[in-house]
């Protein structure tokens, strides 16, 4: 009966071993695929690069819109018909700059 009971031991525990080494086989399997190569690294890189750089953009596109704005709001507040013509002429390269900054900024 001891001899019955000690395989049954024996056979319960290289079990759990072999669970236990099942266990860490899987978990290192699992840490290595969520491991990118250098390659990925460097893509997931610049694309986080570029997509900054888009952000500025607009941003800047943004703060051209606001300068276009207050070229307008002076145009309308001029005194003089070549002081509201200046302030208009501004008003519109900056529009044309947000535009082209949002353009560049959207191909990104």
């Amino acid at each position: 009966m001891f001899i019955i009971d000690l395989k049954i031991g024996v056979e319960q525990y290289r079990g759990i071993e072999m669970k236990k080494l099942v266990l860490v086989a899987a978990s290192l399997a699992f840490a290595l695929s969520a491991c990118d190569s250098p390659a990925e690294e460097a893509a997931e890189n610049a694309d986080d690069i570029a997509e900054a750089q888009a952000e500025v953009m607009d941003a800047e596109a943004g703060v051209a819109e606001a300068q276009a704005d207050l070229a307008e709001e002076k145009a309308d507040a001029a005194t003089t018909e070549a002081g509201e013509a200046a302030a208009e002429a501004d008003a519109a390269a900056l529009e044309q700059k947000a535009e082209k900054l949002e353009d560049t900024a959207d191909g990104i």
